[in-house]
């Protein structure tokens, strides 16, 4: 088989490229047990989880 039809899991980052954007999204559970006041806290905080998966730093 030629190299090019070949498939490796590269050697960084997760084997599933879509783990990381549900790690993200897990801080949402729960989210109708906190006050409203803190929802812009939680939902800011996985904005900057998911910028940092799909930029690569996470």
């Amino acid at each position: 088989m030629d190299e090019f039809y070949e498939t490796q899991e590269p050697a960084t980052g997760p084997a599933d490229p879509e783990a990381g954007v549900r790690h993200a999204l897990e801080a949402l559970d729960g989210l109708d047990d906190l006050p409203p006041a803190e929802h812009v806290a939680r939902f800011e905080a996985v904005h900057d989880a998911l910028r940092a998966h799909l930029s690569g730093d996470a």
